[in-house]
């Protein structure tokens, strides 16, 4: 729920756990209180301390963060805290790589790289991927470091050592991520509520025109900063760079897979 006076929103949702709490105690269920927490999206610098939110007389702790599906958020929808969370757990692991490299074998580090590194910079990538350069950028250079540590010689440019590992750099990887829901979204593989997610070009330009004719998706100008690290705005950008003969070999396997089941 959302609404900009505080003390509205606030009414609001009592209101809405006072009628939650009743169909719970209707169903002979309980909370335990202990456990909820409360976090209230704003873009102002400081909460009111006086928001409260209550359920069966019991006050809900409020929370700067909290974590969904694995995912952690702040109040501010910034993503600095989830980056944080990942270069702490990225520096733990990059740490004993070094050691790790004298008794093993290249492929038995790719396989850790993968098994402990890149399940967690995969994870929900396409949503905290967005966060802008400055967040992202320490967990760029712990990646980096990373991947130099793997590698068993010098090898010169940076891109040299993805490619000899074959492993995405961060970017990268949040592009394939996008391209996959791109693809996906094409195919119509997506819920239902994505299917206006986007506007055909087509839809649009009732004459023959190059864009008229091409497979790119229209996107309306965001005036916003933040607008241009939105999925909307990113995704069409990422789409076009996509070689045809790429997602042609996509749509076909898509077809096979399809038609086998």
């Amino acid at each position: 729920m959302s609404n900009s006076c505080f003390n509205v929103l606030q009414t609001t949702a009592n209101l809405e756990l006072c009628e939650i709490d009743h169909w719970l105690r209707a169903n002979e269920l309980s909370l335990n209180h202990n456990k909820i927490n409360f976090m209230l999206l704003t873009s102002r610098k400081h909460n009111p301390a006086s928001f409260k939110v209550i359920i069966n007389n019991h006050n809900i702790s409020p929370e700067d963060n909290l974590k969904y599906l694995g995912v952690l958020l702040d109040n501010k929808l910034s993503w600095k805290t989830h980056v944080q969370k990942l270069k702490f757990t990225y520096q733990e692991l990059v740490e004993f790589y070094p050691n790790l490299k004298h008794y093993t074998t290249l492929p038995v580090l790719k396989v850790v790289y993968n098994s402990l590194i890149h399940l967690y910079l995969n994870y929900s990538i396409l949503n905290w991927g967005r966060a802008s350069n400055a967040t992202i950028q320490p967990l760029i250079k712990l990646q980096n470091k990373g991947i130099k540590i793997i590698n068993p010689t010098n090898m010169g440019p940076l891109d040299e050592y993805f490619q000899h590992l074959n492993i995405f750099c961060l970017p990268k990887l949040y592009s394939s991520s996008v391209g996959k829901f791109m693809h996906s979204y094409h195919n119509k593989l997506l819920p239902n509520h994505f299917d206006e997610y986007y506007i055909p070009l087509s839809s649009i330009h009732y004459h023959s025109t190059r864009l008229a004719t091409s497979k790119h998706l229209f996107l309306p100008r965001v005036n916003s900063s933040s607008g241009k690290f939105s999925l909307k705005f990113i995704g069409p950008k990422v789409h076009s760079s996509i070689p045809d003969d790429i997602k042609w070999n996509l749509k076909k396997h898509h077809l096979h897979e399809k038609n086998f089941h």
